[in-house]
């Protein structure tokens, strides 16, 4: 029954599609079924969309208000909403504060690291010097030294072995060198937080200087009596 099924499908004509005729070539390919359907589809779906807002607009209420009108403006044609970014200054100082704590931690977690990677890579670049151990039973028992001496050294690596430990210790003195800059990153971090923290925290007048040479800030502050 199959055979029969393909025999007659292969029988069939090969329908083709029409092809846009040579003297409307300027009008690019020519629109089948599916380009149609698919054109009404978004044709209707904007004209919907239209209908529906044209709808809202015809039913609003002229004395409908809200709070958020107050700060929404049309600019161009576009709508525009204000907002107001401004914080107070005790939720600036709080704020730094945050701030401050966290770098702090950080600071801390990248110092242990460094002091880690330091400690492992620590001696790396000097010749091993090999000690041999020699037990004996007690004070008197003589140790024949020419017989140590004829104990096999240890194997030396490979080339291959060699160039891979070459490889590692380059990369871990790489990243030794990544995560001091980062320390000294977050260390004037903290140092800036920190000043900005006693700026914000003093009483008095504080008088900011600018070395015009080296570009470096300072900040003074107006000597102030102590009960």
């Amino acid at each position: 029954m199959s055979s029969f099924k393909n025999a007659a499908q292969a029988q069939r004509r090969t329908h083709r599609e029409r092809s846009q005729p040579a003297h409307r070539k300027k009008f690019g390919l020519l629109e089948k079924h599916k380009d149609y359907v698919a054109r009404a589809r978004d044709f209707n779906k904007k004209k919907n969309i239209i209908k529906k807002l044209r709808n809202v607009a015809d039913t609003k209420n002229p004395d409908e208000f809200y709070r958020g009108m107050i700060k929404s403006k049309i600019v161009d044609g576009k709508h525009e909403m204000h907002r107001d970014n401004t914080l107070s200054h005790e939720t600036v100082k709080l704020l730094k504060t945050q701030d401050a704590n966290y770098i702090n931690l950080k600071l801390q977690a990248e110092r242990n690291k460094v002091a880690r990677l330091r400690e492992v890579l620590h001696g790396t670049e000097a010749e091993k010097v090999n000690t041999h151990t020699v037990f004996v039973d007690s004070d008197d028992e003589e140790v024949d030294l020419d017989e140590l001496e004829k104990v096999p050294p240890a194997p030396e690596l490979d080339r291959a072995t060699q160039r891979a430990v070459s490889k590692a210790r380059e990369s871990q003195y790489k990243m030794l060198a990544a995560r001091v800059k980062r320390l000294e990153t977050l260390e004037k971090s903290s140092h800036k937080l920190q000043v900005y923290k006693n700026i914000a925290s003093a009483k008095g007048q504080v008088r900011k200087d600018v070395d015009e040479e080296t570009g470096r800030v300072s900040y003074k502050w107006r000597k102030q009596r102590t009960k």
